[in-house]
């Protein structure tokens, strides 16, 4: 059954209970003193993280009287804790005992509750609403195949910040030491869903042409399951290619890309670190509504949806938009992002 549908996207509207059961649950929590110190709660999968940076680099700007923490999924922490301002950052299993000014939400999962026993503060702020909102407008977004607003946006919004441009060094705290790698094009083929898996074969004949063009080292990156994608590209290829795959962890991918030329990859939480890394990058679309598309009017996006895919975001179909792209659109797309 989880084949046939897809429930990753989905979650987005589960959560949107747990923004109120949490507010019940923290309006038990009484302190007399209010620190000058937020928490700011972003527990989620690494392309809404990367969308949201920017508003938390803008808030901690805005509030520089202020300590900062940040609550993020595990494999978020390495990096998380390269933005600066940051005080410190927890996971949901290692939030110490601590009282806060305000607490503000920018995502809400089952495990709030047990690291809200162990804080308290003199406010909450959830964000319910505009999660409601945001769900909704996605919603109504496949049903009229139009642009949605960019999750980055929302979380400007959500934050009271005025959504802005801010160079990579505004938002990291990244010295030479920090760098260990200097490589050229970042690959990445995974996808949690099939209609937004692109076929390994043209990734084949994508790598072939763009071997053919000029001299390049491919990097791929991405998580287990994406090795099997790896193994066949490699083993198709009449020369070497390179996989960093279930090596490293964020902090090091954002190095990786930070130090790359190129990024080619499907819609996903890589491609969206790339674009918080200002690499230059090709993004391979699938079903809308598109949620993250990069600022730069530099990088590239190859979409065949139009900004349709309601039954294509949840089921799965034969033939989706997404193999509707061919390696010959992808390779010219990327001597144009060369030539620039």
């Amino acid at each position: 059954m989880k084949k046939m549908f897809n429930f990753d996207y989905f979650n987005i509207w589960k959560e949107i209970g747990y923004f109120y059961l949490v507010k019940a649950v923290f309006r038990k929590e009484k302190i007399n003193v209010c620190e000058k110190r937020i928490l700011i709660i972003n527990p989620c999968i690494i392309g809404d993280f990367a969308a949201s940076v920017p508003a938390i680099a803008d808030f901690i700007q805005r509030n520089k009287d202020k300590k900062i923490d940040l609550i993020v999924s595990a494999p978020l922490k390495t990096l998380a804790e390269k933005i600066k301002g940051i005080e410190k950052v927890y996971t949901t299993q290692s939030v110490s005992k601590i009282s806060y000014e305000k607490i503000i939400l920018l995502r809400a999962t089952g495990e709030v509750y047990d690291f809200l026993k162990k804080v308290s503060a003199c406010g909450v702020q959830t964000n319910g609403w505009t999660f409601i909102w945001y769900a909704f407008h996605l919603l109504m977004s496949l049903l009229l195949r139009r642009a949605p607003k960019q999750w980055r946006v929302v979380n400007f919004e959500m934050l009271g910040g005025a959504p802005r441009n801010i160079s990579f060094d505004e938002m990291f705290k990244l010295g030479p030491e920090d760098y260990k790698s200097a490589n050229k094009v970042i690959i990445h083929t995974g996808a949690s869903w099939p209609m937004m898996h692109w076929e390994k074969e043209k990734w084949v004949e994508l790598l072939r042409k763009i071997n053919t063009f000029g001299t390049f080292e491919f990097i791929f990156v991405g998580a287990a399951k994406d090795s099997e994608d790896y193994e066949y590209i490699s083993s198709n290829l009449p020369f070497e290619i390179h996989s960093v795959i279930s090596k490293i962890d964020l902090l090091e991918l954002m190095l990786l890309l930070r130090s790359a030329d190129y990024f080619i990859g499907i819609d996903s939480g890589p491609a969206n670190l790339a674009h918080l890394a200002k690499l230059r990058s090709i993004v391979i679309f699938g079903p809308g509504p598109h949620m993250f598309v990069s600022d730069d009017t530099n990088d590239i996006i190859i979409d065949k949806s139009n900004g349709r895919g309601l039954y294509q975001r949840f089921f799965l179909k034969k033939k989706g938009f997404i193999q509707m792209i061919s390696s010959e659109e992808v390779f010219q797309a990327f001597i144009k992002l060369y030539r620039k």
